[in-house]
């Protein structure tokens, strides 16, 4: 009992020290942020720190339970940085190695990590992956990783954390809650070898429809090989979120003859151009399908393509576009975005999205009779989306058949 005061006073010097910490690091972190910001922008920006350090304060002092100061410091760096981005983060110097080959390589697992309800989530599945063998599904709640809950963690931390336990040969058990009902499930992720499928190839009705799937290296070069012959083509984008944006870049080069691919601003990047290679392009401008799932590289890919013509089917992109950088300043490493694609409006894809030129409904069915093998009639779903699409390409080769008959 004697030792209780002695006790007390060294927690409240702990606590002092953590605040002061805190503060620093939020100083630190607005050292950053506020480059290029004036007045009033200025103004709104450091009163909000400081509305965030008072309410540190006041958590440390009154809150009914001794807090994890660690968990607080984390949720401080989540709150701060996801506000400015989804997928901004604050690296520890330890783990700046790590996590420049975490954003160069395809999630762990077959698993992008994006957050919903103030818990992580699933943002999209790669083919071929764990994850895809998991039947994850888009915008669940990943509720639990083992036994730790993911709410309020930093995304980034919990993505490096899968790519840790992936390296290490390590499975993974998740609890997801499903998004349409209340139910939860576990699922186990496989740490097994595995590669992402980047692209599909199939054809309906004489149109070769591509579905990409993430645009890593040499993808663009694979496209250009797939497409040669000139047909009808659809590029299915509605599940593309990860890749790079050269790649998103060279993969528009494949089909847009001249003129600028795209382009992206920033205050300290300034303004970068893309063009086209003249003489390039293969075959007519492709249908392009979008949707609420089409992200970063695929809003690249799909503005670039409708600025030159594609028709753009589905419905309203994600509208998240950023051109994302590790920046520095001492031992404080943030990976944020440093500059935004430009839409064909010559606004930011980020909040605003893609509209396409063709609204399909994105949960729209359409039903189709089969013969059962009992001899009944079976009832499927199709692909409301990718059938209009399908229509489109044919309408575009009918379209240009008798101008090449008079051209003969």
């Amino acid at each position: 009992m004697r030792n209780r005061p002695v006790e007390r006073m060294k927690m409240a010097r702990f606590r002092v020290l953590f605040l002061g910490f805190s503060i620093v690091c939020l100083l630190l972190i607005a050292g950053l942020l506020r480059a290029g910001l004036s007045g009033e922008d200025r103004e709104d920006l450091f009163r909000s720190l400081g509305i965030l350090t008072e309410v540190v304060h006041l958590v440390e002092n009154e809150y009914v339970d001794e807090l994890n100061d660690q968990a607080l410091a984390m949720a401080l760096d989540a709150g701060l940085l996801e506000s400015v981005d989804p997928w901004a983060a604050v690296v520890p110097e330890a783990d700046v190695d790590t996590y420049r080959r975490l954003v160069a390589e395809p999630p762990a697992f077959g698993l992008f990590i994006g957050g919903r309800l103030g818990s992580a989530a699933v943002r999209c599945v790669i083919p071929g992956s764990p994850a895809a063998s998991a039947d994850l599904q888009s915008w669940e709640v990943i509720e639990k990783i083992g036994d730790v809950y993911t709410r309020g963690r930093p995304l980034w931390q919990i993505s490096l954390e899968l790519a840790q336990r992936e390296a290490a040969g390590e499975s993974v058990a998740l609890t997801v809650v499903d998004r349409h009902v209340d139910e939860r499930r576990d699922v186990v992720l496989d740490a097994v070898e595995w590669s992402a499928d980047p692209m599909e190839i199939t054809s309906e009705d004489g149109v070769q429809i591509i579905k990409l799937n993430v645009l890593e290296v040499g993808v663009a070069a694979e496209l250009e090989k797939a497409i040669k012959g000139g047909g009808p083509v659809v590029i299915d984008l509605r599940k593309l979120v990860w890749g790079f944006e050269s790649e998103a870049v060279a993969a528009a080069d494949v089909f847009i003859d001249e003129g600028v691919i795209g382009r992206r601003t920033g205050r300290q990047t300034g303004e970068e151009l893309f063009e086209a290679t003249e003489g390039r392009a293969q075959g007519p401008a492709p249908v392009v399908l979008i949707g609420p799932d089409t992200e970063g590289v695929g809003e690249i890919l799909a503005s670039a393509l409708g600025r030159h013509g594609s028709p753009l089917v589905g419905w309203d992109s994600a509208g998240h576009a950023p051109h994302m950088r590790l920046v520095h300043s001492g031992g404080l490493h943030l990976w944020i975005p440093v500059a935004q694609w430009l839409g064909d409006d010559g606004e930011p894809i980020t909040g605003a999205g893609i509209e396409p030129s063709e609204k399909v409904e994105y949960f729209e069915s359409l039903r189709e009779n089969e013969d059962d093998k009992d001899g009944g009639d079976k009832v499927k779903d199709a692909d409301a989306v990718l059938v209009r699409g399908i229509e489109l390409a044919l309408e575009g080769v009918e379209a240009e058949t008798p101008a090449l008959a008079d051209a003969a």
